[in-house]
């Protein structure tokens, strides 16, 4: 349940459906997989896009959230989903939309929650921006409880000509906001 682990599914997933390039886009920890596609495949990768990112995923709000997550059984609470979820977002997502979310949130075994959660924070990916040579976009908000605007800034000045957007009053999820 690495980064890299996931990285490389997703190369073969290319090779199976015979994708030679695509525009990678990864938000959160999907963010982090998606600079290691970058980093193992750089060929594959036209453009790529950092969604609620930064250049490590190891940070105060993580590690609380890795405390959190240790203590976690099946099946994973409700109450643990919807606030984790809630805290993710700035501004108010439609009711039933944000339900969905919670029911498929609890899909996950609090065994898969444990180990991604300690793969994504064990990993080091700062040596693999300097690399990243494909237009990259980085796309946040500034009201992102998981990563600082500062976070998502110091991300973008790691890989060379990487645009940065930060959006008003939008939190970490701003694909849902």
């Amino acid at each position: 349940y690495t980064p890299d682990d996931f990285a490389k599914d997703a190369v073969q997933l290319l090779d199976a459906l015979t994708i030679e390039q695509a525009i990678v886009v990864g938000h959160s920890m999907g963010s982090f997989v998606a600079q290691r596609i970058v980093a193992h495949a750089p060929e594959r990768v036209s453009r790529l896009v950092l969604v609620g990112s930064a250049a490590t995923a190891r940070n105060p709000v993580t590690l609380e959230l890795m405390e959190e997550v240790a203590a976690l059984e099946d099946p994973v609470a409700a109450d643990f989903v919807r606030a984790f979820q809630t805290s993710t977002i700035h501004r108010p997502v439609p009711e039933a939309f944000f339900e969905q979310i919670v029911v498929e949130s609890r899909k996950v075994p609090a065994r898969v929650w444990k180990a991604a959660l300690a793969g994504l924070l064990d990993s080091d990916f700062a040596p693999g921006l300097e690399p990243i040579r494909c237009p990259t976009l980085v796309l946040g908000g500034d009201r992102d409880a998981v990563f600082a605007p500062s976070e998502q800034e110091q991300l973008a000045r790691g890989i060379p000509g990487a645009t940065i957007r930060i959006h008003r009053d939008i939190g970490h999820d701003p694909q849902w906001e």
